[in-house]
């Protein structure tokens, strides 16, 4: 009996995940990539065809096909709720997914209301159909853009239909998605190829070309991250190493020489490492290493096994020539020596200056070398 009802509460869960996993890959299609942005995208647009539409009103645009008391209701709530969602789209952020999938529909679904409230089946109303495709086409993955660009054209389709004959529809029909499709194909082209640019533009500047390493600009921002919230008991240790006797290297074998046993440690450090741990070049033969959730025994231990293993590794720095190299790293620990990023930075580089100037080849912890 238990064993039946264990096994109908885990097809339950099994039916549920199933469930879910549609949902949130549409909920993904459709949350922008820059919330702020689309947020005063959303609100602009919204802004704009509220006072459009009140201002026509006014001026008797629609004089000969005057509303009557359920029509004006209707535009009413419409227009209210379009001022709602302009509002509100300032609030939403990254957790607000719901929010941001639902937002471009419920926007053109007023604008089917108040035209149908309306009378209006004019190009001057089917207009407001492009801000739903322009929002989408610049803020939103493709999947999404498509998802709006046809809801779109249904909304469209909707108010030609309930208007016109089914002749006169059509033909504004074929207009109205020849424009539609046209446009929400080109922004869309147009905005992932700079989505694309952007992304790689970031990375470029987070890894550095020669190593493959983070930058000391990504390093920067992850050990913020990390020492903000810092998890565990275990802490976070912050390894800085450098080549001993670096510049005889440059001296004896040149720039390119340097260059080959710096690209070989690195691929040695990345090796060595966890899933989580993050290796930097701070600049020139200085590389730091985070390691989150690494005790200060914990990590004075893979230090010195990184330090045996690089005094053990030949190092090429030509095609027929190989050296052996050394190391010498300092170690500090958070919370011990400190919780923010320049405190472990100066009590890294104290203990790395000690190994050195204990003789090179070897691990200092800060504790040590104070």
């Amino acid at each position: 009996m238990e064993l039946a009802r264990s096994g109908g509460v885990l097809a339950e869960v099994r039916l549920t995940q199933m469930l879910a996993r549609p949902v949130e890959g549409l909920l993904a299609w459709m949350r922008p990539r820059d919330v702020r942005e689309a947020g005063r995208t959303v609100s602009a647009l919204c802004a704009v065809a509220i006072v459009v539409t009140i201002v026509t009103e006014l001026m008797g645009a629609n004089a000969d096909t005057p509303m009557n008391g359920w029509a004006l209701a209707l535009a009413g709530v419409s227009l209210l709720l379009a001022a709602m969602v302009s509002a509100a789209a300032w609030f939403f952020d990254e957790g607000t997914s719901l929010a941001w999938a639902l937002s471009p529909f419920v926007a053109i679904l007023v604008i089917v209301l108040v035209d149908v409230a309306t009378h209006d089946a004019t190009i001057t109303a089917l207009v407001f159909f492009f801000f739903p495709t322009v929002y989408a086409a610049t803020q939103l993955p493709r999947p999404g853009a498509v998802l709006v660009t046809s809801a779109s054209l249904v909304g469209a389709i909707v108010v030609l239909y309930s208007q016109l004959s089914a002749r006169t529809a059509t033909v504004e029909a074929c207009y109205i998605a020849s424009v539609v499709v046209t446009t929400a194909v080109m922004l869309t082209r147009s905005t992932g190829r700079q989505h694309e640019l952007v992304a790689e533009l970031g990375r470029l500047a987070t890894v550095d070309p020669l190593t493959g390493l983070v930058t000391r600009r990504g390093f920067d921002v992850a050990m913020a991250a990390n020492l903000k919230h810092l998890e565990g008991e275990e802490g976070t240790s912050l390894l800085i190493l450098d080549v001993d006797r670096f510049k005889d290297v440059n001296d004896r074998f040149g720039h390119p020489g340097g260059d080959r046993v710096l690209v070989r440690l690195s691929e040695l450090l990345v090796q060595a490492s966890r899933r989580g741990d993050v290796v930097c070049r701070l600049g020139g033969d200085e590389i730091a290493m985070m390691l989150p959730r690494c005790t200060m025994e914990v990590a004075v231990r893979r230090a010195e096994e990184i330090v045996q293993l690089v005094r053990a590794t030949p190092f090429e720095v030509s095609a027929d020539e190989s050296i052996q190299v050394s190391i010498s790293a300092g170690l500090a620990h958070a919370p011990t020596h400190g919780t923010e990023p320049r405190s472990l930075y100066v009590a890294a580089d104290a203990a790395l200056y000690e190994a050195k100037r204990r003789g090179r080849d070897r691990v200092v912890a800060w504790l040590d070398a104070a």
